[in-house]
Order: C-alpha cells, then sequence, then structure tokens
C-alpha cells in the first residue's frame, strides 16, 4: 500500500491528535515528539497505531530511534517503508 510522505504525516497527525485529545491543527509536524506532549504510553499507542495502519513489522521495518524525531521524518520514512 504505497502512499505518500503527506499521506503518512496526516494519519501520524490525526492520530497524535486524538491520543492528546487536541485538533489536528495542533499538531506541529516537525516538532520532536515529547514535545507535542506524547509520553511513553502514548508512544507505545503511536508503535501500535503504525503497525495497524500501515501493516509495517516494527521490528522489521528497519526505523531508528532517529525516525522518530518527528512525525514529518516519521512520515518520510514510513512511506519510504511502504514503497514496493
Amino acid at each position: 500500500m504505497a502512499m505518500t510522505p503527506d499521506e503518512v504525516l496526516l494519519k501520524l497527525k490525526e492520530h497524535v491528535a486524538f491520543l492528546l485529545g487536541v485538533e489536528t491543527s495542533g499538531i506541529v509536524a516537525d516538532q520532536p515528539l515529547h514535545l507535542l506532549g506524547l509520553d511513553s504510553m502514548g508512544f507505545v499507542e503511536l508503535l501500535v497505531f503504525i503497525e495497524k495502519q500501515f501493516g509495517l513489522s516494527l521490528m522489521n521495518s528497519g526505523l531508528s530511534q532517529d525516525d522518530f524525531a518527528s512525525l514529518a521524518v516519521l512520515a518520510n520514512r514510513i512511506a519510504g517503508a511502504l514503497q514496493p
């Protein structure tokens, strides 16, 4: 299921906004996740969402800690992993 980075980013922003109980417009894509207010439980919920929404096995995806620097970085990395 190929998606553009912008499509992935929108899904990530919507889910993080849901987790934090805020409007999607309040989520800044290039801000570090912890500055968005995402705690450790929220981060785990985000990981589960990524696996389910995008069909990625995080253990085998090649994603690293650096890929979670921000939602923008993460969206680019996920979109790349979804390419055939």
